[in-house]
């Protein structure tokens, strides 16, 4: 991994998606897939167990699947090679009804599934950390601003209240996207199911309870919106988080002093500029945002695939995935650090509001209660 991509995505993020975390996802389709088969008398039970037994990726030289799957256009191809080795007299029953764009495709289900729920925890945190700040800062008359420019007073609690809408927003968009597309992928070769066709309903029932996925009516081979409606709803997410970033890094402009992220060893310094306290946290959110709108092209750009497998297309969708969700990580991470420890300054924002004229904030509190009341806490999914 790169030393850049490293800095800007958290460690268990990167940890989902190491090159053995990816073997060993494909893996653990191949054990369900041989457990779906003894389950309806396509193979033994002992089969099934000795290869679920030796679908463990500890095993695997990741150099050489990798060279080798270049070759083969497919990692899925040398991957059933070493598991029909390991698992010895079973071999012939290995990867049995299915085909590799099916370990592939239900593979990366299992990582974006583990992943999600990682995103979907730090945006509880910043959720839960605007909440606070919403009533805390009820009162706290702020400058509002408009095109840049001073315009009329509100409240920071306002402020944060608007915060705390879009983040329940963007986790209620990614819970109804990841519903809809985080799903079992079977249908063999070509769709059809050929290898399982005298027992195919009860071969996917058993797929999908294996790994507790939810079996869709067909295949999703060629057909990618529920994973591109997924990631626009985290490509919002990362949005969100880089509009908070926005607003406290110019808030935390020497000028105007208003807001200030939470101080740790070495964060914000300057390596020429000993006076300086940069909003490091702030800036990794920005930076996030601004990559991830094209790694969502990318993936609206492989929609258009071919017949019953895509040449090309697909395959781009593997490489974008992991980028997307290492990049989501560190935007949206950086945002669950630095809401809970921001620090107000009251008195700044008061002083700054003698450049308007006297008046009230209009209906900021009525607004902040529609907001806490709309809220449901982290422990409970939108």
């Amino acid at each position: 991994m790169l030393l850049a991509e490293t800095i800007a995505s958290t460690p268990a993020m990167r940890a989902v998606f190491t090159p053995r975390a990816s073997v060993q996802a494909m893996l653990d389709v191949e054990a369900a897939l041989a457990q779906a088969g003894a389950a309806c008398g396509l193979l033994s039970a002992p089969a099934a167990d000795a290869i679920a037994a030796a679908c463990d990726a500890g095993g695997v030289d990741l150099d050489q699947l990798a060279a080798d799957g270049a070759l083969a256009g497919t990692i899925v191809i040398p991957l059933v090679k070493w598991l029909k080795t390991a698992a010895g007299h079973h071999a012939a029953d290995v990867h049995r009804g299915g085909t590799s764009q099916d370990i592939i495709d239900t593979g990366l289900v299992l990582q974006l599934r583990a992943g999600i729920a990682l995103l979907q925890a730090d945006l509880a945190v910043m959720a839960e950390a605007a909440a606070g700040l919403a009533e805390r800062q009820a009162g706290t008359k702020l400058t509002g601003r408009t095109l840049l420019q001073a315009a009329l007073p509100t409240t920071f609690g306002l402020k944060a209240a608007y915060w705390l809408a879009a983040i329940d927003d963007s986790r209620a968009a990614i819970t109804k996207a990841a519903r809809e597309s985080l799903v079992l992928q079977c249908g063999g070769a070509a769709g059809t199911l050929d290898a399982v066709a005298g027992f195919a309903a009860e071969f996917l029932d058993a797929l999908g309870s294996a790994l507790a996925l939810l079996v869709p009516p067909l295949a999703w081979h060629t057909s990618r919106a529920p994973l591109l409606r997924l990631a626009a709803a985290i490509t919002g997410a990362v949005g969100v988080a880089g509009k908070i970033g926005t607003d406290i890094a110019l808030m935390m402009q020497t000028e105007v002093a208003e807001l200030s992220e939470p101080a740790a060893p070495g964060r914000g310094g300057s390596s020429a500029m000993a006076h300086k306290r940069n909003p490091t946290l702030s800036i990794a959110a920005r930076a996030a945002a601004a990559r991830m709108p094209g790694y969502l092209a990318t993936l609206a750009a492989t929609q258009v695939q071919e017949h019953e497998r895509a040449a090309g297309a697909w395959q781009a969708e593997a490489a974008t995935w992991p980028a997307l969700m290492l990049c989501a990580s560190g935007g949206i991470a950086a945002m669950a650090e630095a809401l809970p420890g921001l620090v107000v300054n009251a008195d700044a924002m008061a002083h700054n509001l003698t450049n308007l004229p006297p008046a009230e904030p209009g209906a900021a509190r009525l607004l902040i209660d529609r907001a806490l009341a709309a809220h449901k806490p982290f422990t409970t999914e939108p």
